[in-house]
């Protein structure tokens, strides 16, 4: 399920061992792992201004609604106070409760790190019991999700208050995802955070664009390959220094172990060792799985001319300093860009830091330097067939032409107006499990005045818009469209 490629090289007095564990795409879907997840909003002063809050609720009934039925999920906000709207709970049971978002009103200050701290030990400990005891969710996959539009205040404002609490919540095995919001927020303190709690940060300009992000989150932790494996080598050379390559890129100091995040198919982690050699070289690279160990030997002469490891290493350094508020050496990051030794996607990483550097924007480029997606890296099922490298980008739509894609598998299919959909038409992209749910005339898309809407084709169990059973309804391509309770669609069409 995990693949583990080992690589070396020498600059000057030091070799450079790198560690690469990735997971394709293409896989056999294993049984499923239940997931906990642990919503944190942002309900100060400035979430109340321009629908803020409102729409950071939407992402919390989002969420809830794409939990499956076997999921634990709870709702906190944060002001001056941290407030359960949804007590840690089983999804089909907050599905009930979901009225509760309605009474979230904004307060005034953001008492984040209080916040966090709650979220972490409900997560350790589990929900609570009709008799006050605790459910263990020891064999879950856990998350918090934090989303926030500005400072910590009036307590815990330092960084390193936060990088211990990402810290304390990878040795719980728990991940936090923290989602910046605007231009007033902490980057350093969000990296910081995500980073050491093996999660992922992200800036965003608008809280629309949030959406898309925890789909995307409850998506990687659906399809973990690798829960938390760890990375140790054994060598007589010194250990100088250990850098990370993954969802988040960080200088880990002079380590010989390093325990990752939890890998999903489609992802990358480089672990990349420099050392000093006290005289002919030679190393073991242990990989700890669930599944067990992986071990590689290196020697000497297993060191040739590929500078892959060297340049990985170097990569990470540059790109750290951003987040520090070092000097970049863009020297560095433009012959990185241009050397084709290396995976494309980290050239690419380097091409566009190049380019945020040239626009001024301070926390997209510490993001983009410090962040790492694979959208559709390493392998892709095509036709059946699988095959290696970047994904093409699918041709534009011709008019008249509608695109479908569902959220829970990922899979698209296009279809030409007026369309009438049903079972038949939707099993190729829908989960396996949901098709039998959708009636066998489901929905009908077509134009009116050169508006794109949607209508119940006359299904058993219906199609919702915000919760909110329709007949009829004119859509964009950022309305979700939920068929049957049970799965969520996007429509996009070329008129």
């Amino acid at each position: 399920m995990l693949n583990v490629d080992v690589s070396a090289s020498r600059e000057g007095e030091y070799v450079d061992v790198e560690v690469k564990l990735s997971a394709p795409v293409a896989r056999v879907p294993g049984p499923r792992v239940p997931m906990a997840f642990v919503l944190l909003i942002d309900s100060s002063k400035s979430m109340g201004e321009f629908d803020k809050l409102a729409q950071a609720v939407d992402v919390a009934r989002r969420l809830i609604e794409n939990m499956g039925a076997d999921d634990v999920v709870a709702v906190y906000t944060f002001d001056e106070k941290v407030r359960v709207v949804i007590p840690l709970m089983p999804a089909e049971r907050a599905r009930e409760k979901m009225e509760k978002l309605n009474k979230v009103k904004a307060g005034t200050y953001t008492l984040l790190y209080q916040a966090l701290v709650k979220a972490i030990e409900d997560l350790r400990f589990g929900p609570k019991t009709f008799f006050g005891r605790r459910e263990s969710l020891e064999n879950y996959i856990k998350r918090v999700i934090v989303i926030t539009d500005g400072e910590p205040w009036p307590y815990y404002t330092e960084e390193h208050w936060y990088e211990a609490l990402g810290r304390s919540a990878a040795s719980y095995k728990i991940s936090i995802t923290a989602v910046g919001v605007g231009y007033d927020y902490n980057e350093k303190i969000l990296y910081k955070l995500a980073s050491a709690s093996g999660g992922t940060w992200y800036h965003v300009s608008k809280l629309s664009d949030v959406s898309e992000i925890l789909l995307r989150e409850l998506k990687r932790a659906k399809d973990v390959v690798a829960r938390r494996p760890v990375v140790r080598i054994k060598t007589e050379a010194d250990i100088i220094e250990t850098r990370k390559l993954g969802q988040t890129i960080a200088s880990l100091g002079a380590v010989s172990e390093v325990e990752l995040e939890d890998i999903s198919a489609g992802d990358v982690v480089s672990v990349v060792f420099r050392l000093k050699p006290k005289g002919p070289f030679s190393a073991e690279v242990i990989v700890v799985t669930e599944e067990g160990e992986v071990k590689r030997q290196i020697a000497e002469e297993n060191i040739g001319g590929d500078r892959t490891a060297t340049l990985n290493f170097e990569l990470a350094g540059e790109l750290k300093k951003l987040v520090e508020g070092g000097v970049i050496q863009v020297e560095v990051l433009q012959a990185y860009s241009e050397e084709e030794g290396v995976p494309e996607h980290y050239r690419e990483k380097a091409r566009r830091v190049l380019e945020k550097l040239q626009t001024g924007e301070s926390k997209e480029l510490v993001h983009e330097a410090t962040t790492i997606t694979y959208p559709g890296l390493m392998q892709e099922a095509v036709g059946g067939e699988e095959r290696t490298g970047t994904v093409s980008h699918p041709p534009p739509l011709a008019a008249g032409e509608c695109e479908i894609t569902c959220i829970e598998t990922g899979k698209s299919m296009r279809v030409p107006l007026p369309a009438k959909l049903g079972r038949r038409e939707l099993a190729s992209i829908l989960p396996s499990d949901k098709v039998d749910y959708i009636s066998r005339k489901h929905l009908e898309i077509f134009t009116r005045g050169g508006e794109v809407y949607i209508k119940d084709a006359g299904s058993t169990n219906g199609i919702f818009i915000g919760g909110e059973r329709i007949f009829e309804a004119k859509i964009s391509p950022d309305v979700d469209i939920v068929l049957a309770n049970v799965v969520t669609i996007k429509i996009k069409c070329s008129v």
